[in-house]
């Protein structure tokens, strides 16, 4: 795994920077809406668009050090985030690292999100401002997948009756696919002529099998909806993937029974 940090000066003594990071009226003016942190306690992030982080605050240290871990919605990877702070004559020195992305891309982009977010704490501290994020304009996440699911997984993504049947009725165009990587145009009545893609790379990284998703092009869709149905669509994705992995579960738990009948009738 890959460890990342960013740091950035914030002008305020430490006691009101770990009041940023862990009470939910501030937390929300620079990062996400949340419920508030406690030690060792359940931890929910929700950026507005659909995406969130869920996981535990694991170190409390109020004013010096703040640690958690979390899932983006749920799925793929665990992260270690830790937020250590530092005493200064003119404010705090604020240093974040993240453990946990499992590719050098991945790190990048989250070192130079990681920046992005500091500043933007730094400028609502300063300005008084909300320096929120609005939406992002691509869904993308890692979906970690267990032994044997890969197939299951590639033969409902090349499938457009999957993704009527799974995807609230979307209608779905494989472009082309081979064993690493899928590619999908998906059209839906709601949109009109728009279209979304969505593009899945299947990767196995230090014996674990993951898929990488990528589902973009909500901006082309009509300004009523293109906000609203990227929302939507976090939703709809888990629904189908836990659909799909629970279909998984049931034809292993099949596959046991028929096992054990035929050596009890055997014994």
């Amino acid at each position: 795994m890959y460890t990342v940090v960013a740091q950035q000066h914030i002008p305020l003594p430490v006691h009101e920077v770990w009041d940023h990071l862990t009470s939910p009226e501030l937390l929300a003016k620079w990062f996400a809406d949340t419920s508030p942190l406690v030690p060792g306690g359940p931890v929910r992030m929700d950026f507005g668009d659909g995406d969130f982080l869920s996981g535990r605050v694991v170190e409390w240290d109020p004013g010096i050090i703040l640690g958690l871990r979390w899932r983006f919605i749920g799925h793929g990877p665990e992260y270690e985030v830790r937020y250590s702070m530092l005493r200064r004559k003119d404010g705090t020195e604020l240093t974040v690292q993240d453990r946990g992305a499992i590719t050098q891309e991945e790190a990048e982009c989250l070192r130079v999100g990681w920046a992005e977010f500091l500043f933007r704490l730094n400028k609502a501290v300063v300005k008084n401002v909300n320096t929120r994020f609005s939406w992002r304009k691509a869904f993308q996440f890692t979906y970690e997948m267990k032994a044997a699911q890969r197939e299951a997984l590639v033969t409902a993504l090349t499938d457009p009756n999957w993704y009527h049947a799974s995807l609230a009725g979307v209608h779905a165009q494989i472009r082309d696919f081979d064993e690493n990587e899928i590619n999908a145009i998906m059209t839906h009545e709601a949109w009109g002529t728009a279209e979304t893609r969505l593009r899945v790379k299947l990767k196995n990284i230090r014996g674990g099998d993951y898929a990488f998703f990528a589902h973009e092009g909500w901006p082309q869709l009509p300004v009523n909806l293109a906000e609203e149905e990227r929302r939507r669509f976090v939703t709809v994705w888990l629904g189908a993937l836990a659909e799909l992995q629970l279909d998984d579960d049931l034809q292993r738990q099949r596959a046991g029974c028929h096992t054990a009948g035929f050596q009890l009738r055997l014994a």
